[in-house]
């Protein structure tokens, strides 16, 4: 994305509005937001572009999905910015959280959270002139916030702990947010995981294998894995199934294909288990979990297998 005028090269500052800067990929009907910090950069040559993971494209309609990018530039603390892969109907959502999803902060759940409904609009159209004067055009709506479940709820939902639920009254409303929450829940760890990945590999002086880190799961849900990554000579492959959860519990299901692909790939695949996922996340990595079956620690499941890691520490 090329940004080639910022506030050192011309660009003029506008008293009481927050800088927004978007790409748009047509072809996939996909908006890129990009930190609105890039415009403070540029210097004597006024580039501040920037580049971003193709991978993000790949993200689903109605998906906000935010992505780690390694960034050389100083204002980006930890060199790293985030980027955000959205549709339209996750703009206004993007619009109204912005700082906290560049900030890397972002939980979901924000003012006009979730896939909203929209619809298409012909051009040329006409609005109230007294929404429209000069450069600015307002656009107004009620606030909206996705009724949110409980934390307890959602973990309940989480493990499969259909004894919790069952003393639950749920709806059908209830049981569509929490498969929602789960989906964002799953997707902040999976995020999380990748911003670790790519950090160790750029730590251990790893950069192209760091960039090469890749969230498989964006492209293929099938491979038993959400993450291709590299070991610590940056060469040999690490394969990270990731599994979140908002609370502190420790054991996890596998899916068959996740449990074939963890026998099949032995010691190079891992469970990345993320706690707290959304207040205060805490990552812990377990190499090759199938080796666990001779322990007694996986039982199996009508689903698939369950693994306690407590045990497993």
């Amino acid at each position: 994305m090329e940004l080639t005028t910022t506030y050192q090269s011309g660009l003029s500052a506008i008293p009481g509005y927050r800088d927004v800067v978007l790409g748009v990929a047509l072809e996939q009907s996909k908006y890129v937001g990009v930190d609105g910090m890039r415009l403070h950069i540029g210097g004597e040559t006024h580039n501040a572009s920037s580049f971003f993971d193709r991978e993000g494209l790949s993200s689903g309609t109605g998906e906000l999905l935010i992505n780690p990018r390694t960034a050389t530039a100083s204002i980006f603390p930890g060199g790293t910015e985030q980027h955000a892969f959205f549709d339209r109907s996750r703009m206004a959502e993007y619009f109204f959280s912005a700082d906290l999803i560049h900030s890397g902060s972002y939980s979901y759940g924000g003012p006009f959270s979730g896939k909203a409904k929209v619809r298409d609009v012909q051009v040329p159209t006409e609005v109230d002139s007294r929404l429209a004067a000069g450069d600015t055009f307002v656009l107004s709506a009620k606030s909206q916030s996705r009724p949110r479940p409980p934390d307890a709820l959602v973990e309940a939902f989480e493990s499969n702990d259909y004894a919790r639920l069952g003393r639950r009254k749920i709806t059908p409303a209830d049981l569509k947010a929490i498969q929602a929450i789960c989906e964002e829940v799953g997707a902040l760890g999976e995020q999380l995981v990748l911003n670790h990945e790519r950090k160790r590999l750029r730590d251990l002086g790893h950069v192209s294998a760091a960039s090469l880190v890749e969230r498989i799961s964006l492209r293929s849900v099938g491979e038993g894995y959400d993450i291709c990554s590299y070991e610590d000579d940056g060469r040999t492959r690490r394969l990270i199934e990731v599994k979140a959860t908002v609370g502190d519990g420790w054991v996890v299901d596998f899916s068959a294909r996740e449990w074939q692909a963890a026998q099949s790939y032995g010691s190079k695949y891992y469970v990345a288990r993320v706690r707290r996922v959304r207040t205060d996340p805490e990552l812990l990595f377990f190499k090759d979990p199938f080796r666990l079956e001779s322990t007694g620690l996986i039982k199996l499941t009508p689903s698939g297998w369950r693994l306690d890691l407590a045990q497993a520490v």
